[in-house]
């Protein structure tokens, strides 16, 4: 959405912003109209039928050629062109958006002892902000300021449109300073065309800059609030913590608007990298307002909050909000944990006394919370604290779950520890708990990690007997081991592959043709 776009002839302006726009059509009309000559004066016959052409909306060239045949009676009747007869020419020139003919007529009048008035260079200027003439709308306001003719707003306006067009930012932004030092006033369509500008060249520090002025100058920015949604998307994809949550509070806050979906995780992903949780449980508010059903990454940036903070415990009541939001959290849910925890034992044991923290002030330990302190156990390789911590499992109040058991039986493949692994799986029948695809896999590589693999061919054929296709990596990992024991099944298993669309890896076939001419 554009904020007060400045069109060539008109702006569509709300709220408050109407009365000035009114105002400005109104004294734009009485400068585009013909000033009606006294009666007396021998020009008021023809300035009335100029004024009257100008007045219908014709065309553009219908326009300029009633105009052209009304100058050329005048000249025949040998009276000289006035301001308000050049003032007709040079409009006529600028509908049709015919440079040299409105430049031709400036120099005309020049040439006649006539310096153009304010409003006739405004007209040139406004024309040549159309066309990227920005040198010449330079020339000409220096030719202003010599033959004393001090620029107007509207004057400044059109200078700035031409330079935000050939996107000269720093330029444009001198010349707000510059209408500041002359106690010219900038108007709305002024400071929003550098707005504009600013956002679409992605600097967003600088609209805000230039939106906040606005501001203080009393403006009435608030006639449309979308700037601030633009502002607040620019700010968030070049990572502006402070330009997003000035723009949050305006959009959001004051004005009660509804960013689209894609906006509001742009803004949750900020909120996530500064650590921003106010911003981030806002958004994820506001989700919910704009009618967005809550998922489950809508959550993931709130937790990533809270761990910039070093705040585990809050990181995990954020799967206990997800739960009450409808929401079941997974293990992926708790990447942004399971990161924070990486290998670092004395991490990973806080974070086991928080979970003993929450169950003594009788808060829900939730089991997300719980597997993810495994799962820390199990990437430190640390089988012997998995074990242990799977073990305090009722002790918290949790009741392990297939993320729980997949989790123990993936330490013991860094430990290749494959008594454990079958002790992990008994019990997991006892709890009535089904294994899925994952703990059949697992169960498989941890087979493949010992001297006798035979029962890793026994979960690949209970695997295709539930209509299961195995996954990929079950073979390689299978096709790895078959091949570094030079097993003759290897074949079969590569067949197997194939059949099932499976690419097998080059490195294996080489593993096995290497092992077998050792």
């Amino acid at each position: 959405m554009q904020f007060l776009t400045v069109p060539s002839q008109t702006t569509e302006i709300n709220g408050e912003a109407v009365l000035e726009q009114a105002m400005a059509n109104r004294n734009a009309t009485k400068r585009n109209l013909i000033k009606q000559s006294h009666p007396t004066i021998r020009l008021a016959a023809f300035h009335a039928r100029l004024d009257q052409h100008i007045r219908h909306k014709r065309s553009p060239k219908t326009l300029l050629e009633n105009v052209l045949n009304i100058v050329n009676e005048i000249k025949q009747n040998n009276l000289p062109l006035d301001q308000t007869t050049y003032y007709a020419l040079l409009t006529a020139y600028s509908h049709n958006r015919d440079r040299r003919g409105l430049m031709h007529t400036l120099n005309e009048m020049k040439a006649n002892g006539l310096i153009p008035s304010v409003d006739n260079y405004n007209i040139v200027l406004d024309s040549l902000s159309n066309v990227n003439e920005v040198r010449q709308q330079v020339l000409l306001k220096e030719e202003m300021v010599e033959n004393d003719r001090p620029l107007t707003t509207m004057s400044y306006l059109h200078l700035l449109r031409g330079m935000c067009r050939q996107n000269e930012l720093e330029f444009a932004l001198d010349t707000l300073e510059e209408m500041k030092r002359m106690n010219v006033p900038a108007n709305l369509l002024c400071y929003s065309t550098v707005i504009q500008t600013a956002l679409r060249l992605s600097d967003a520090p600088t609209a805000l800059n230039v939106l906040k002025e606005a501001e203080n100058a009393g403006l009435p920015v608030q006639s449309q609030p979308r700037v601030y949604l633009d502002a607040m998307r620019a700010g968030a994809n070049c990572d502006n913590e402070q330009v997003v949550q000035y723009c949050w509070d305006k959009a959001i806050g004051t004005y009660s608007m509804r960013p689209d979906e894609g906006t509001l995780l742009n803004v949750l992903r900020i909120a996530a990298k500064t650590g921003n949780t106010k911003l981030a449980t806002d958004a994820i508010r506001q989700l919910s307002t704009s009618g967005y059903p809550y998922k489950e990454h809508y959550f993931t940036p709130l937790m990533e909050a809270f761990i910039v903070q070093n705040d585990i415990k809050s990181a995990f009541n954020v799967l206990d909000i997800m739960r009450v939001s409808g929401v079941t959290p997974t293990l992926r849910a708790t990447l942004p944990i399971r990161k924070k925890l990486d290998n670092n034992i004395d991490a990973i044991d806080k974070a086991y006394y928080i979970l003993e923290e929450l169950r003594k002030e009788n808060k829900p330990v939730d089991i997300s919370a719980f597997n993810v302190v495994v799962a820390a156990c199990a990437d430190a390789k640390d089988v012997e604290r998995t074990v242990a911590t799977y073990r305090e499992a009722s002790a918290l109040g949790v009741k392990p779950n297939i993320d729980t058991y997949n989790l123990v039986l993936e330490a013991c493949i860094h430990t290749r520890m494959k008594g454990m692994g079958t002790i992990a799986i008994e019990e997991m029948k006892k709890a009535e708990i089904t294994p899925n695809l994952e703990t059949y896999a697992k169960m498989m590589e941890l087979c493949c990690t010992q001297k006798n693999y035979e029962d890793a061919f026994v979960y690949l054929e209970e695997m295709k007997s539930y209509d299961i296709v195995p996954p990929q990596h079950c073979y390689y990992v299978l096709a790895q081991k078959l091949a570094r024991e030079q097993d003759p099944r290897f074949h079969m298993v590569v067949e197997e592959m194939e059949t099932f669309g499976y690419k097998v890896a080059r490195k294996v076939r080489e593993l096995y043709a290497g092992q077998h001419y050792r």
